[in-house]
């Protein structure tokens, strides 16, 4: 009975976890926008008394999603490059600033990149011995190059890792979307479905039998 309890509790505390964390940062964006935009929505002439304070709230939102944007577009061009690149060069000057500036630098590009340039596929491979096998991704995938550049990610923290380059032949594609292998990795594998494990054990006996590959 207890083995039950305790194992359905942390299975719901997986569940649980992502969804509080994510609600608290976005209601505490949302309350930090409130705070900041509102006061000074309500002193313009047009939106004083037109409008409640909820609607100011969300007006603060969208203009804060804009200039988010703007920021982005600003960015992507050659005079945002270069200032960006100056501020960066400014906090990693400063002896323990540069270290979490680092760091979080480091995290936000792994969770904001773009996963369909970051990682390609989902692999398995044997590591970190024969007899052994873990999942990882391709981040760098040329046909004419006979190495494949494989992103080992760590479990529970996906955002750690060791960048591998492997044959060709020592690598078998998983056909699992790269969103649900994340999941597997960030849980240990304790949410990893029955069609999962089948399409790994598959492609893990192509490797052990050396059936030729094919990436295509």
């Amino acid at each position: 009975m207890l083995n039950f309890l305790q194992r359905h509790f942390l299975t719901g505390l997986l569940s649980m976890t992502p969804l509080v964390i994510t609600s608290w940062i976005l209601w505490r964006l949302y309350t930090i926008i409130s705070h900041n935009m509102r006061p000074v929505l309500a002193k313009l002439p047009f939106l004083n008394n037109a409008y409640p304070e909820f609607f100011l709230t969300i007006i603060g939102v969208l203009i804060f999603v804009l200039l988010i944007t703007l920021v982005g577009l600003f960015t992507r061009n050659l005079i945002g490059v270069a200032f960006f690149r100056i501020l960066e060069r400014f906090f990693k000057q400063i002896p323990v600033v540069k270290s979490l500036f680092s760091l979080v630098q480091q995290i936000a590009n792994v969770l904001l990149q773009d996963q369909r340039t970051a990682f390609q596929k989902v692999v398995v491979l044997a590591y970190p011995r024969p007899g052994l096998y873990s999942l990882g991704f391709v981040t760098r995938d040329e046909q004419e190059d006979e190495l494949v550049t494989i992103f080992l990610p760590t479990s529970p923290n996906p955002t750690s890792g060791y960048m591998l380059m492997m044959p060709r032949d020592e690598i078998r594609v998983v056909d699992i979307p790269i969103e649900d292998a994340v999941k597997l990795i960030v849980s240990g594998g304790s949410v990893m479905t029955g069609e999962q494990v089948a399409l790994i054990r598959k492609e893990q006996s192509k490797l052990e039998t050396g059936e030729e590959v094919n990436h295509d």
